[in-house]
């Protein structure tokens, strides 16, 4: 039953609970028009009556089918919550028509059905609703005032009439209020929302670079280790450092090394994969987390960013401008602490320098280079 009446859309399951809940008290509704039935306060017989709770009912089913459906997703309120209320609002003018005494009855019923729309609907919404149940209500008034006089005590209907248009329209306020005051909220909340996007990259990345910052590479750093430990996976630590960097910024202004900066962080980013994590360490020290990789696998990897960056024209930024990095890389299993192995590739970056820069090293035996 419940797979029948709800989907896996958790808004069209919220949809579908409103709905249901609009059921009941139109359920509720027909009980007391039956009971009215019953008590002999309505001029029509057994058949007609059926007839009118099957065209009704009809109608809400019909509702029901297009909610389970998803036909309602088409249209924009996709609860079809003034549809609904009008097609309930219907239901209560025709039973208050038919009533030959307690009418006012029935109007009380209808403020528990407006209510439905307080959180929901926008005040032109709210005010075509109660304006058509105001509406309805005069004109049936007035046709039993000229057509069966007899079922009428007219001075009771308008007293009744004036009481309940004064009502619906303290409702519209209130309900118009409330609308307001969630539209604010839900505002509010997006620019909450919005303000914690925004302090979290602020706390996670470099301003300059969009890379992440050295505290946040490092707890990834920690959450990688505890993985690679329980899967027995191993992971490589990059370290890289533009050379001659201060002689760039004093070449050719700080303006061109932040150049410098962000086009080398653009080569790192397109050169490892999203499951992959690269940081900027300070100045022009870059770090990246390779997930799951062994060296081999590494060295490709820093071979590439290497050669992007040395072969990448600064023309437009600053002619004859060119930029090189050393890289130094390491990988955990060969040193088994987060520590030792982020040493490691800082000294092997080291001696990258200490070998003629813009090399690769990955290990600490001279011969093994890159270059």
């Amino acid at each position: 039953m419940f797979d029948l009446l709800f989907s896996s859309d958790s808004k069209q399951t919220l949809r579908m609970l409103r709905h249901l809940a609009a059921v009941a008290s139109l359920f509720v509704f027909t009980l007391l028009a039956v009971f009215f039935f019953y008590n002999n306060l309505f001029s029509i017989d057994k058949t007609t009556f059926n007839s009118i709770l099957i065209f009704f009912w009809s109608g809400v089913f019909i509702f029901t089918v297009i909610l389970r459906s998803g036909l309602n997703k088409k249209y924009s309120d996709p609860s079809l919550t003034v549809p609904q209320m009008l097609w309930g609002t219907c239901f209560l003018l025709t039973i208050t028509y038919l009533l030959n005494e307690w009418r006012g009855l029935m109007l009380m019923a209808f403020f528990g059905m407006l209510s439905f729309g307080f959180f929901k609907l926008k005040f032109r919404e709210f005010l075509s609703v109660g304006l058509f149940a105001i509406l309805g209500y005069t004109l049936i008034i007035l046709y039993i005032f000229l057509y069966e006089p007899e079922r009428i005590k007219i001075n009771l209907e308008v007293a009744q009439l004036l009481a309940f248009t004064s009502t619906v329209l303290v409702m519209l306020y209130t309900g118009s209020a409330i609308h307001r005051l969630r539209e604010r909220t839900k505002k509010q909340y997006v620019a909450l929302q919005e303000a914690l996007e925004i302090n979290k990259k602020l706390a996670t990345t470099d301003d300059l670079t969009g890379l992440y910052n050295r505290r946040y590479f490092m707890e990834k750093l920690k959450q990688q280790k505890a993985l690679s430990e329980r899967n027995n996976l191993d992971f490589v630590i990059v370290y890289c450092d533009l050379d001659h960097f201060k002689h760039i910024n004093d070449t050719f202004g700080h303006h061109t090394g932040d150049a410098v900066l962000i086009k080398f962080s653009e080569i790192i980013k397109t050169s490892i994969r999203e499951i992959d994590y690269a940081a900027r360490f300070g100045g022009e020290e870059f770090v990246c987390l390779l997930v799951d990789t062994d060296l081999a696998n590494a060295i490709k990897v820093t071979e590439r960013i290497r050669e992007s960056l040395e072969s990448y024209n600064f023309n437009d930024i600053a002619p004859s401008l060119l930029a090189t990095v050393s890289i130094g890389i390491a990988n955990y299993q060969e040193f088994n602490t987060i520590q030792e192995t982020l040493m490691g590739a800082d000294n092997r970056m080291y001696r990258a320098k200490q070998l003629g820069r813009n090399r690769v090293i990955y290990s600490d035996n001279d011969d093994d280079v890159a270059a």
